[in-house]
């Protein structure tokens, strides 16, 4: 059995306001390192120091240069994406009364979406080759503006749509599917070695606690727990 370091062990406790989190933010940073900078939706330059906690608004975008990497949670349903290095994107979300329809626009890079299953809500990652819509699945996807995308399916489904061509692929668990800029798209099984996989921290195994604590108008609170590595 692992052990496990308590000192790694943290919880961040957030009390937002209904109002807040209705007008504002959207998401929230989980976890950040190396060169990771966000520039804000009214702003002209990125900035760097992006800590744990850092909320996110519609229309931020988000740029890991060679080290960085940077870990995001929706607030209104635990959905995550894990940002790789070399990756510049905006995040962008629709709040409705039941659920945030969410939008990634990835210019290029590397990411993985841990889409939690909804009832309503809408989840699409754009790039400028494809469009990839889920409802719960999990997945890689890797851009490349000339040399196209890449979707490695880990569970559930993906359906990509080809900006060129139109053709659209359903890529599942274990499968790859490629969409490319001159329209062309395919689907394969997945070959052992072929999907990006998560990076294991160095050291000491880490295991993080984040608990959002929410109060509605009536003051009535809610806790929102994420457990993640």
């Amino acid at each position: 059995m692992k052990k496990i370091n308590l000192l790694t062990i943290f919880t961040l406790v957030l009390l937002i306001f209904a109002q807040g989190i209705s007008q504002d933010k959207i998401a929230l940073i989980l976890k950040a390192r190396g060169k990771t900078s966000i520039k804000r939706a009214q702003g002209v330059d990125f900035k760097s120091g992006v800590t744990v906690g850092t909320p996110l608004y519609s229309k931020d975008q988000i740029k890991t240069g060679d080290d960085g990497y940077a870990a995001i949670v929706f607030l209104d349903d635990k959905t995550q994406i894990k940002v790789r290095e070399n990756t510049e994107m905006v995040i962008s979300g629709d709040r409705k009364p039941e659920a945030i329809s969410k939008l990634i626009s990835m210019q290029f890079g590397t990411l993985k979406a841990e889409v939690t299953p909804m009832k309503k809500g809408e989840f699409t990652i754009a790039t400028p080759t494809s469009v990839a819509s889920v409802k719960g699945t999990v997945f890689w996807v890797q851009s490349d503006p000339i040399n196209g995308d890449a979707f490695y399916g880990i569970s559930g489904l993906v359906e990509v749509t080809n900006n060129e061509s139109g053709a659209i692929i359903l890529v599942g668990a274990n499968q790859t599917g490629t969409s490319m800029p001159d329209g062309e798209t395919g689907v394969e099984s997945t070959q052992s070695g072929e999907a990006p996989e998560d990076k294991p921290e160095q050291g000491t195994e880490m295991i993080n606690s984040l608990r959002i604590q929410f109060q509605n108008p009536s003051g009535e609170t809610k806790d929102l727990r994420i457990d993640y590595k």
